[in-house]
């Protein structure tokens, strides 16, 4: 295989954990988005008689990712941050929220994107001076167990060639289903942002072979 610098992530999905299946997509986040390890934690197991330790027993830290959904609808709230929808209104939950979801993070270049088979998410309401009232969002990834072994990330390289497909008769919401559409400007493919089709344009699947 060959090496790659993985750069410009241009979509992030989650669905229930050890779920087969579309992601639902979430478009509104805003730049900035972040993800880090700590460096382990390291214990030493001190000798008497030496300078040296005899040991180093080290501990991992946990992948997390940060970032902002400023743009968001309400239906798309209970399910990361806990709360309920009805008739147009959103209620908060009142008391603190956690939700656990598979994400995936597509990157445009390099390897194809970042799967937490376990994120912890956690949201909070947040506003700015000057922004728009967003959520931060800061996901940890646990330990996952399939049954066969224990997971918490894994990166999916990409091999052949991306291929865009027309959708013959588009139905639903193109957001939600991850369609992309084709910015004439500069002649690329990009994640469309409709939440219903709208008539005459032609959305694409995208895939990898």
């Amino acid at each position: 295989m060959s090496k790659k610098t993985t750069v410009k992530p241009i979509a992030l999905g989650y669905r229930e954990v050890g779920a087969t299946g579309d992601y639902t997509m979430l478009m509104g986040v805003l730049k900035g988005l972040s993800i880090a390890q700590d460096e382990p934690s390291s214990t030493e197991i001190e000798a008497e008689f030496f300078d040296a330790p005899f040991d180093i027993i080290y501990q991992g830290n946990p992948v997390t990712m940060t970032f902002e959904l400023a743009n968001y609808d309400l239906t798309e709230l209970p399910a990361l941050f806990g709360g309920s929808v009805s008739d147009g209104i959103y209620e908060g939950p009142n008391s603190a929220f956690t939700s656990e979801h598979e994400w995936k993070l597509d990157f445009q270049r390099g390897n194809g994107a970042l799967v937490i088979y376990k994120g912890l998410t956690v949201g909070t309401l947040k506003k700015d001076a000057d922004g728009a009232l967003n959520y931060s969002v800061t996901i940890t990834a646990l330990v996952y167990n399939d049954g066969e072994a224990d997971h918490m990330y894994k990166i999916l390289g990409t091999s052949g060639t991306e291929t865009y497909t027309a959708v013959g008769s588009p139905t639903g919401n193109p957001k939600s289903k991850g369609y992309y559409e084709k910015d004439g400007s500069n002649n690329v493919y990009r994640l469309t942002w409709d939440t219903t089709v709208v008539d005459g344009k032609t959305y694409y699947t995208r895939s990898i072979a």
